[in-house]
């Protein structure tokens, strides 16, 4: 039987936890050897003598014993579970390591002994924003891989044109698939006091912006996470956009187009509690494409006729236009979902792959 070097990755996420499992790959014949005056079980047996798939409680250690519950999960692998606290972990990740084993990274482990296309289905699942965002995830296992064999098979096969269509047909879900393992970027601009900081305070339900009346108070981009039906939104709050602005305030304004120059989405806030200005013409000018948010609806409009038939109607303090507004947001993120069949790439090298596939 093939034997590997030893290994020992944690599964579990970092920090403290109820429990965590540690998951031991190599030649279990030297490990059981080896922790034999380290791990007691209860019922006398050396880990090479316990059945596969038998939990095995015992203890870690001579003095001051940690519960364990080991698992021979198959010929050259065994989990340990163990309390969740970090100290735990690092103990006996320690004694593996005198040992022989080499402490690794889980998904290093598992490319390993799985190969990298599991590998990446399992990392970008770990990393899943959302449940509906993990539930995407979850029924591409196997689907890339099968994917890429089949359009190599057409190009070695001189099809290469009916492959890169294809190749094309997957790529076109590329930031719907890197969007599953990061939040969408929705950026809010407008002039100071519009109510940017108010509005996203609403939108994630809790006070994370710095609210003040007077001008310039917001000089950074603020960040705050909501979920918005289902989706991972990263909701940014910037500088005030004006041209009077003194020097530490243009730095903070800069840091801000460039901010919503990138963004996934755009928001211009106007207050129409004030008559128009000249920044906000030059705003809607220089951002035709940007959602349009009619801010502080509940005192009186002073923008009339003026104010652009697309813009929405919101008002923080009431709540009046949120649902619409959310709507909006999500409809301008995720227009079309991919039909339940498709093939969604979820990584850079998927993505460079397709690529390559589509080169003459």
């Amino acid at each position: 039987m093939t034997t590997f070097p030893l290994t020992a990755a944690v599964w579990t996420p970092s920090g403290r936890g109820a429990v965590s499992t540690i998951r031991v790959r190599g030649d279990l014949a030297t490990l059981s050897e080896g922790i034999a005056g380290i791990f007691q079980a209860a019922s006398g047996r050396s880990l090479e003598e316990t059945p596969l798939q038998r939990i095995c409680f015992g203890q870690w250690g001579r003095d001051a014993a940690e519960d364990v519950v080991v698992c021979r999960t198959g010929p050259d692998a065994c989990e340990i579970h163990c309390h969740g606290g970090d100290t735990a972990v690092r103990r006996i990740l320690a004694d593996l390591q005198r040992l022989g084993s080499e402490v690794v990274d889980w998904r290093s482990q598992l490319e390993a002994e799985r190969g990298v296309w599991d590998r990446e289905h399992a990392d970008a699942l770990s990393r899943a924003t959302t449940l509906r965002s993990a539930g995407w995830i979850a029924v591409q296992v196997g689907r890339m891989e099968r994917a890429i064999a089949e359009l190599t098979e057409l190009v070695a096969g001189g099809q290469r044109e009916p492959a890169a269509s294809r190749a094309n047909e997957m790529l076109a879900w590329a930031n719907f698939g890197s969007h599953l393992t990061r939040p969408w970027e929705v950026v809010l601009a407008g002039r100071p006091n519009v109510g940017k900081s108010s509005l996203i305070n609403t939108l994630v339900g809790f006070e994370r912006s710095i609210v003040f009346d007077q001008p310039g108070t917001t000089r950074d981009v603020v960040t705050a996470d909501t979920v918005l039906d289902g989706w991972a939104i990263r909701l940014s709050d910037t500088a005030g956009q004006r041209g009077s602005a003194q020097d530490l305030e243009a730095a903070g304004i800069a840091r801000a187009r460039e901010a919503f120059a990138a963004a996934d989405a755009r928001l211009l806030l106007f207050d129409i509690s004030q008559p128009p200005h000249a920044d906000d013409w030059q705003l809607l000018a220089e951002w035709p494409d940007a959602i349009v948010v009619a801010h502080k609806v509940d005192l009186p409009d002073a923008w009339g006729e003026a104010l652009p038939k697309q813009a929405i109607r919101v008002s923080s303090l009431q709540g009046t236009g949120l649902r619409e507004l959310s709507s909006i947001i999500v409809a301008r993120l995720v227009p079309t979902l991919p039909p339940d069949e498709a093939v969604t790439p979820l990584t850079d090298r998927q993505r460079s792959e397709l690529t390559a596939l589509t080169r003459p």
